[in-house]
């Protein structure tokens, strides 16, 4: 069927995206290092997070279909929210990776990412619309893993550390500080991405998909 093929795509786009995930976390620069926008790490780091956020997109319609019946309207709401934050956070991170170095080379332009994806920042407006990304993000994403949770057709240990990944990721807003904060929470997040792939490839959420009971309920 053409839903049990969609869910294996699914979940090979998540194994992809959680080991590019993992990739970048490793290799990006700081975004308050200066000049590091200019660096020869900055536009082929952020070029392969876009796409991992792209295979996360693709992937995370899969892992809703897996388990739609039993995740009701909690896990329909979690997964709209997610779409559409993690659709604007993907538009950041091409901009990070094509238009700040352009940025950066003009006179008097802020020499750290985080200067110049500041509100305050020459990229004002549009720093201002992701930031307001972050919260549909961040709260679908705790509705989702709830709804996985006790949906109860994919690793509830995984969808766990989809939760405590997201939370982590708050540490963006101390700043500097928060970074490692970051980059920790991050890798918890791909694990659990990596996990729930590895249950879809196993058959988990194809199996459920087409057997579960319409009349289940879970709103």
């Amino acid at each position: 069927m053409a839903t049990q093929r969609l869910i294996r795509w699914s979940s090979i786009a998540w194994l992809l995206s959680g080991l590019t995930g993992i990739i970048s976390i490793a290799l990006t620069p700081s975004d308050y290092a200066a000049n590091a926008v200019l660096g020869g790490l900055w536009t082929p780091i952020h070029a392969v997070n876009t796409i991992s956020y792209m295979l996360f997109m693709f992937g995370l319609v899969g892992v809703y279909l897996a388990q739609a019946e039993r995740a009701g309207n909690l896990g329909l709401i979690g997964f709209a929210l997610t779409f559409f934050g993690v659709l604007m956070l993907t538009v950041q991170v091409a901009v990070a990776a094509w238009i700040l170095p352009v940025i950066a080379l003009q006179p008097n332009a802020p020499k750290t990412a985080f200067e110049l994806l500041d509100p305050a920042g020459p990229l004002s407006a549009f720093s201002l619309v992701v930031l307001v990304a972050y919260v549909p993000a961040g709260i679908g994403l705790i509705l989702f893993g709830i709804a996985t949770i006790r949906a109860g057709v994919l690793p509830r240990l995984a969808a766990v550390l989809l939760m405590i990944g997201t939370v982590l990721t708050l540490g963006i807003l101390v700043g500097a500080p928060g970074e490692l904060i970051v980059k920790v929470g991050d890798s918890v997040f791909d694990v659990g991405k990596i996990w729930i792939a590895y249950a879809l490839w196993s058959g988990i959420g194809q199996t459920a998909a087409t057997t579960l009971p319409r009349a289940i309920p879970a709103t």
